[in-house]
């Protein structure tokens, strides 16, 4: 299993986002709540010694609700989710979390759709 797929094994996990997980755009006729990522293929990590065996990727989320109170509560779990990815495999048989870090979410809302959008930016080392 790679990191998206582990990542989005992860995230299904949380209540409400069981098959609400996307690579990029939402499956036509999907209603909020659900998270939409982009994600690096990864680089490898050299040092001064040579290749390593990490890999560091970063990825984008947005977490999309149909209310304000729903989308607060609803970041908060995906981070936690995140968060707790730390030195720990991820997924079925997922890639080992070595490090992993993230900016703080930015909020918008969509006027066309008055979806509620949280996003934010992980970096990952496995």
């Amino acid at each position: 299993m790679d990191f998206e797929q582990a990542m989005v094994y992860e995230l299904q996990a949380i209540n409400g986002l069981s098959g609400k997980v996307f690579p990029s755009a939402p499956e036509e006729g999907t209603v909020a709540p659900y998270v939409v990522y982009s994600s690096s293929e990864g680089e490898p990590i050299m040092t001064l010694g040579g290749p390593t065996d990490m890999t560091e990727l970063s990825c984008e989320i947005h977490v999309i609700t149909e209310s304000y109170e729903q989308l607060k509560s609803l970041t908060k779990a995906v981070l936690d989710r995140i968060r707790s990815f730390f030195q720990r495999v991820i997924g079925q048989n997922g890639p080992l979390i070595r490090s992993i870090s993230h900016v703080e979410p930015i909020e918008d809302i969509d006027t066309n759709t008055n979806y509620h959008k949280s996003s934010f930016d992980i970096r990952v080392r496995y």
